[in-house]
């Protein structure tokens, strides 16, 4: 290390001097000992100054009055009609911006028996019907061994809209969903209903209910303008094919649903 002489050297001395060094390559200066630059600067912690308090909304402050407004949206729905072009105006729902179409609720005039699918499937999806394409087949086939058709009953998806790649609807989707699924379920004024896999059963009977602790027997279901609805919860038809306990469960079901509807059994 090269240091400047500390002693009595003349200004023309001292700039002849800096000029060698720089010669020499010498291009910062060192002291002997190390120095603290941190402790040259009084350092200070900086708060940001929080926003004006009108325009801090938490989330948890968003939520009810955006359910209050869905609530106001689907309730004022008059008709079938009028509920079907309120669904299929929804532009600010993430949901509705990436289905295909929406699928709506379909009235059989006479039926006293409504039934509530899962949420759309992919032929749901891109038709825009109800219970479509193989869960429909399959559906039709069982209904069909205790006199049911499936065409002679009403029918609506637990949501108007296919969540992308078919995944589960999640909590808050499933409660934006739950006042057009009452809604219908209002104007249709079905007798009873039965209401097919997860989703379906936690939007109308609690977020914690499951169609194994609901399964096997009718619970009263409260629609409001409508009141208590009989429900019965079954296991989503397309599990019957990877579970033997779920075929026992649902044949069951489906004594439990003719003896109810005093309708006949074939192969019973």
């Amino acid at each position: 290390m090269i240091s400047l002489p500390d002693s009595g050297l003349h200004d023309s001395e001292a700039l002849t001097l800096l000029r060698q060094y720089l010669d020499w390559g010498v291009d910062c200066a060192l002291d002997e000992e190390g120095i603290s630059r941190f402790g040259e600067v009084s350092l200070r912690r900086v708060i940001p100054a929080p926003p004006p308090t009108a325009s801090v909304v938490s989330s948890a402050s968003r939520v009810p009055q955006q359910d209050a407004d869905d609530d106001r949206r689907f309730a004022r729905a008059s008709s079938l009609e009028e509920l079907a072009a309120i669904i299929r105006a929804v532009s600010d729902f993430p949901l509705a911006r990436t289905a295909t179409h929406p699928v709506l609720p379909i009235h059989v005039p006479g039926s006293n028996l409504m039934i509530i699918g899962e949420t759309p499937n992919a032929d749901e999806d891109r038709s825009g019907i109800p219970l479509a394409g193989e869960t429909s087949e399959l559906l039709g086939q069982l209904l069909g061994t205790i006199g049911l058709n499936i065409a002679a009953q009403s029918r609506m998806a637990a949501l108007p809209w296919r969540p992308p790649g078919g995944r589960d609807a999640s909590p808050l989707e499933m409660r934006y969903g739950r006042p057009a699924l009452e809604r219908a379920i209002a104007l249709i004024r079905p007798r009873r209903l039965v209401v097919l896999g997860g989703t379906a059963i936690r939007m109308l009977l609690g977020e914690t209910a499951s169609p194994a602790r609901v399964r096997g027997k009718w619970t009263d279901v409260r629609i409001d303008s409508l009141g208590t609805v009989p429900t019965l919860g079954l296991r989503h038809p397309l599990q019957i094919r990877t579970s033997a306990a779920a075929r026992r469960d649902m044949w069951k079901d489906l004594l439990l649903l003719a003896e109810t509807l005093d309708l006949p059994v074939f192969g019973a």
